[in-house]
C-alpha cells in the first residue's frame, strides 16, 4: 500500500494522520531496537564461543605443555639413575678388581713366605748334613778308625754337593764338592799308605781345615743373606692392607 491509499484509509477510520505516523514511527524504532539486540545477542553469543574455544586451546597447550615436561623430567630422572648406577656398578666392580689383586698379592707373598720357610728348614738340614759329615770322618779319620769304615764314610759323603747345590748356590756347593771328593780320597789313600796319628792331625789341619772354614763362612752368608729376603717378605706381607 502506497501512502495515498494509507491517506485514504486513514481518512475513512477518522483516525489523525499524526497519530499513526507517530505509532508508525514507534513500530520502526521498536523493530531497530529489536534487531540491534538480537544482532548483540548474537555478537556476545560469538564471543563468548571465542573465548571458550581460546580457553580450551590454552588449557590444551598447556596441558600438552605439562605432559610434555613431565616426560622430560622423567626421562632426565630415568638417564640420572642410569648414570648413577652406572657409577655405582664402575665403581663396585673397581673396588672388586682392587680387592681382588690385593688378595692375590697377600696370597703370594704368604706363598712365598711359606717358601721361604721350606726352603730355610731344607737348607739348614743340608748345611747341618755337611758338618755332621764332616765332624763323622774328622773323628774317624784322627782316631784311626776301621779303612773300611773310613771308606764307607767317605762315600756316604758323595751326595753332599747335589744336597747343598739347590739351597747354597754353585759356589758353595762346589766348596762341599772338594771337602767331600778329598776326604773320599783320603780314605783310599789310607788303605793303600797308612798314616800315623801326627801325620793324619797334620794333613787335617793343612788340607782339610782351612777349606772347611771358607765353607763354614759361606754357609754363615748364605744363612745371612737367606734371613735379610725372609725379613723383608713378612715385612713385605705385613704393610699390605
Amino acid at each position: 500500500m502506497d501512502l495515498t491509499g494509507i491517506a485514504a484509509l486513514v481518512a475513512l477510520t477518522g483516525i489523525p494522520v499524526s497519530v499513526l505516523v507517530a505509532h508508525w514511527q514507534k513500530r520502526t524504532a521498536l523493530q531497530q531496537t529489536h534487531a540491534l539486540n538480537l544482532a548483540a545477542r548474537e555478537t556476545a553469543e560469538a564471543a563468548h564461543q571465542a573465548a571458550l574455544q581460546l580457553q580450551a586451546a590454552q588449557a590444551e597447550a598447556a596441558h600438552e605443555s605439562a605432559m610434555a615436561q613431565a616426560a622430560a623430567n622423567h626421562q632426565a630422572a630415568l638417564e640420572l639413575q642410569a648414570a648413577q648406577a652406572a657409577a655405582a656398578h664402575r665403581s663396585a666392580m673397581a673396588q672388586a678388581a682392587a680387592s681382588h689383586r690385593s688378595a692375590l698379592e697377600v696370597a703370594r707373598a704368604q706363598g712365598q713366605v711359606e717358601i721361604e720357610r721350606w726352603t730355610r728348614e731344607k737348607r739348614s738340614a743340608a748345611f747341618e748334613k755337611v758338618h755332621a759329615s764332616l765332624d763323622e770322618f774328622r773323628t774317624a779319620f784322627l782316631q784311626n778308625t776301621d779303612a773300611d769304615a773310613l771308606a764307607r764314610i767317605g762315600r756316604d759323603m758323595h751326595g753332599l754337593f747335589h744336597a747343598v747345590l739347590p739351597f747354597g748356590g754353585l759356589s758353595l756347593a762346589e766348596k762341599v764338592g772338594w771337602l767331600s771328593r778329598t776326604c773320599e780320597h783320603l780314605a783310599r789313600r789310607i788303605c793303600e799308605a797308612p798314616m800315623n796319628e801326627t801325620e793324619r792331625q797334620e794333613f787335617w789341619d793343612t788340607e782339610i781345615s782351612p777349606r772347611r772354614k771358607e765353607l763354614t763362612e759361606s754357609m754363615s752368608r748364605t744363612l745371612e743373606f737367606a734371613e735379610q729376603n725372609r725379613i723383608a717378605n713378612v715385612r713385605g706381607v705385613s704393610r699390605r692392607p
